[in-house]
């Protein structure tokens, strides 16, 4: 009896200055595991793009449970995407999607609080000088 695949989805943040379209990333993801896993490691971890927001550049990624450490190398050795710098952070690791879309919205909401705290912090680089 074959037995079916567990999948799980990571998702992950993507660090990169610029702000790339799905199919790059798609491409880049798929190049850079080939390279780092050969044909026949690829076809052994097999991997999806499940979804990416563009606006908070956060994604999930669907791979089988005996994949998951290895397809968290490779992607924590990617450092380019269409010659832009680029990296990519794992934030979670869960079993269904429908979990996974839930905690997207919820590091979407920490990311955008984070973000909004700093630029509060900041000061102008005016106020930077004067003292």
């Amino acid at each position: 009896m074959v037995k079916d695949i567990r999948w799980r989805y990571l998702i992950f943040h993507l660090h990169t200055p610029s702000n790339p379209r799905i199919e790059s990333i798609k491409n880049a993801l798929k190049k850079h595991l080939r390279s780092f896993l050969g044909v026949q490691g690829l076809s052994r971890a097999p991997f999806k793009l499940i979804m990416y927001d563009e606006h908070n550049k956060l994604g999930i990624i669907r791979c089988p449970h005996n994949a998951v450490t290895i397809i968290r190398a490779a992607l924590a050795l990617l450092d380019s995407i269409d010659g832009e710098s680029a990296s990519i952070h794992i934030a979670k690791s869960t079993g269904t999607l429908k979990k996974a879309r839930i905690l997207t919205k919820e590091i979407a909401e920490k990311l955008k609080s984070y973000w909004s705290e700093l630029e509060v912090g900041m000061k102008k680089p005016s106020q930077a000088t004067e003292s």
